[in-house]
C-alpha cells in the first residue's frame, strides 16, 4: 500500500497527467518536472544538496513565469488552444531538460523509479514507456483509447469546477479516484511478462513521498 505521502505526491502526478495544458510529457518524464522537484517529500527522497534546490528553484520560477505568459488568457477558439497546447508542450519539454540536468544519474534514476511508484499503469502514456516494454500496436492503441477516456473526463471535473458545482478538493479527489481505476485498466492491457518489467521499474524500496 502506498504510504499517505505517496498518495499526494501521486494526487499532484495525477493533475498533471489527466488534466490542463500540461498533460504534455517529454519522452521521460510525465508532466512538468521543475514542478514535482519542488515538493519537499521528492527532494528529501533524492537527497538534493541546497545547491540543486537553489537551482531548482530557478527552474522552477523561470518555468511558471513563462507559462503564465501563455496561460493567462483563455485561447478563444479551437485553433489558439491547439497553438497553446503545442506551445506549452515546448515550453514543459525545455524546462523538464533543465531540471533533469541539475540530477546526479543516481538521482535522476531514483526519481524515474517515484514517477512509475506514484503514476503506476499512467506511464504506459509515454512512447518511451511502451518502446521499452515492447508493447504492441493493438496494446498502444487500446493505451491511447484510455487516456482520451481520462482526459474526457478531466475536462469534465473542470468544466463542474469552473461551474462552482464542485469544490478544489472535490476536483482533486475526483481525479485522483479516476487515475487509480484508469491505471488499473493500463496495466491490464500488458501481458504477464511486461507486466513483470513493468514492476521491476519501480525499484525495491518503495519512495517515502
Amino acid at each position: 500500500m502506498k504510504s499517505p505521502r505517496l498518495f499526494s505526491a501521486a494526487a499532484f502526478l495525477c493533475h498533471v497527467v489527466l488534466a490542463g495544458p500540461l498533460a504534455a510529457a517529454t519522452p521521460e518524464h510525465p508532466g512538468s518536472a521543475p514542478v514535482f522537484l519542488g515538493l519537499d517529500s521528492v527532494r528529501k527522497e533524492l537527497g538534493l544538496t541546497k545547491s540543486q534546490c537553489a537551482q531548482l528553484d530557478k527552474i522552477r520560477s523561470d518555468f511558471k513565469a513563462d507559462a503564465r505568459l501563455i496561460t493567462t488568457r483563455p485561447p478563444a477558439n479551437p485553433v489558439e488552444k491547439s497553438a497553446a497546447n503545442s506551445t506549452v508542450k515546448a515550453l514543459v519539454t525545455r524546462y523538464n531538460g533543465k531540471a533533469v540536468a541539475v540530477l546526479t544519474p543516481p538521482q535522476h534514476a531514483r526519481l524515474v523509479q517515484i514517477e512509475h511508484q506514484a503514476l503506476g499503469g499512467l506511464m504506459l502514456f509515454l512512447p518511451c514507456e511502451q518502446k521499452l516494454l515492447g508493447l504492441k500496436a493493438a496494446q498502444i492503441a487500446e493505451i491511447g483509447k484510455i487516456r482520451s477516456g481520462g482526459e474526457a473526463f478531466a475536462s469534465r471535473v473542470t468544466a463542474s469546477f469552473e461551474e462552482g458545482s464542485i469544490t478544489v478538493q472535490e476536483r482533486l479527489v475526483a481525479l485522483r479516484n479516476y487515475r487509480i481505476k484508469q491505471s488499473a485498466k493500463c496495466l491490464r492491457v500488458l501481458t504477464p511478462a511486461q507486466r513483470k518489467a513493468f514492476q521491476s521499474l519501480k525499484g525495491e524500496k518503495p519512495a517515502r513521498v
